[in-house]
């Protein structure tokens, strides 16, 4: 793996108050765990991916590592808009070291993808396959892809070109885009193909875009990114409803054989879990996708103890702000030994 890296410092009057305040954000809203480095440093290290900050005369210091220049522009880009949601005009102003492209430029990872196929799944989940040409390259940087296409889907796309500080600029008004993040169920690199699972609703465009995506058509994306695998455990809990199953369904592929644990999944009466997730020794129980958002935590409440290794959730806000609490409070563990994802939230 080729670790990229990159490094700006931001120059301020009160870089001690700026690092607060985005220290808090990152720990409070996003989960991150930061450990202390020297007397004035900051770290976070996980999955390949590096966050330093360092006080220093001039301002802030921010060095970044990643599992490749793809995921690197992610990490750019999410450090930028940390900053702005303190101070916009700063955020503007950063410049980076080492990986750079110019500004104007289509960012290093995008992609056009290329529909083969759409079809229904099973009940309530429509099934994608795209050409995704250089797949074999980026599979191991992570499960999570941003698909991107534009608000209005009657207009002809204005993709994003990079920004001077590193992070895309979006066009706005009439051109404005959507992105969302979905999950790459199934990768086929020698195929140069991937499959992606989108729950069928009425109103969200991806869900649309997918329910009438034809061979032939095109479609914005960035990625992939993110999560790869669980770390090593003694015992895991896993859970998601139909927005997540595809995540759980790669981070089981990848687990020890000898893993143990349960999983809760929602799925359609007359769907068999074995059809859709990996075979696994975890115990998988099986909840229908109208009554998962009231019984999931009555289910991790039953099936975990402080003995538990790991958890993962992913789905509605509230469960995720519920397991994370039953996970942090009652059982006492920390954000190294729990991620609780809100893919979605209601209204």
């Amino acid at each position: 793996m080729t670790i990229a890296k990159a490094k700006t410092t931001i120059p301020m009057d009160a870089p001690q108050e700026m690092l607060s305040q985005i220290l808090s954000h990152l720990v409070d809203d996003h989960g991150m765990a930061f450990r202390a480095k020297g007397a004035t440093g900051h770290v976070f290290e996980q999955d390949g991916y590096r966050v330093e900050f360092d006080l220093c005369p001039r301002g802030l210091e921010v060095s970044l590592e990643a599992p490749g220049e793809n995921a690197m522009q992610f990490s750019k880009e999410g450090m930028v808009h940390h900053v702005a949601e303190f101070d916009p005009a700063l955020a503007d102003r950063i410049r980076w070291q080492g990986i750079s492209q110019e500004a104007g430029a289509t960012p290093q990872n995008f992609r056009l993808l290329t529909v083969l196929n759409s079809e229904i799944l099973f009940e309530g989940m429509q099934r994608v396959t795209l050409h995704y040409p250089d797949i074999a390259e980026l599979a191991a940087q992570g499960l999570h892809l941003r698909l991107i296409l534009p608000r209005d889907p009657s207009r002809a796309p204005v993709w994003p070109v990079m920004g001077a500080n590193g992070a895309p600029v979006w066009p706005k008004g009439a051109d404005e885009l959507h992105a969302r993040y979905v999950t790459l169920k199934n990768i086929r690199a020698a195929r140069e193909e991937v499959d992606i699972d989108v729950v069928r609703h009425g109103s969200g465009l991806i869900s649309q875009w997918a329910q009438n995506a034809h061979a032939g058509q095109r479609i914005g994306a960035m990625g992939p990114v993110g999560i790869s695998a669980l770390p090593e455990a003694s015992s895991y809990f896993l859970a998601a409803d139909g927005t997540g199953l595809p995540a759980v369904a790669q981070l089981l592929a990848r687990l020890p054989e000898d893993a143990v644990g349960d999983v809760v999944a929602a799925l359609p009466r007359g769907v068999s879990y074995r059809d859709y997730l990996p075979k696994t020794k975890l115990r998988v129980h099986a909840l229908p996708p109208a009554a998962f958002e009231a019984e999931v935590l009555g289910h991790a409440q039953a099936l975990t103890d402080d003995g538990l290794g790991y958890a993962f959730f992913a789905g509605e806000f509230q469960n995720a702000q519920q397991l994370r609490g039953h996970f942090k409070t009652t059982l006492g563990m920390d954000k190294t030994r729990q991620i609780c994802t809100a893919y979605w939230r209601r209204g």
